[in-house]
């Protein structure tokens, strides 16, 4: 799948952090990504994004565990009607901007 190149007026860093930000999102993170980048949200702080993952250190409930050992990755284990399980992050403060977590 290839991304085309942007018609709008940003610099060649915007332009190649957008097109490595696309050739590594799946297709369910694209539908999540921004339509255009702002002053706030450029595509550089979303390739920052793809190459720092937060790390969930602490799992509290039952019914969770880290995918194959990666704490980037959590995955809900054995009955899924009871599940009551937190994942946290224990160094990362979210000052501003909004997380979305789809199982």
């Amino acid at each position: 799948w290839h991304q085309p190149v942007s018609t709008l007026n940003w610099s060649l860093v915007e332009e190649v952090a957008r097109q490595a930000v696309f050739l590594r999102a799946t297709g369910d993170e694209v539908d999540y990504l921004p339509h255009y980048a702002s002053s706030t949200t450029t595509w550089l702080s979303i390739l920052y994004i793809y190459e720092h993952l937060l790390d969930f250190d602490v799992l509290l409930g039952c019914y969770i565990e880290h995918r194959n050992g990666d704490k980037t990755a959590i995955c809900a284990t054995g009955h899924r009607s009871v599940i009551s399980s937190v994942a946290v992050s224990s160094s990362y403060i979210m000052k501003s901007g909004a997380h979305y977590a789809e199982f």
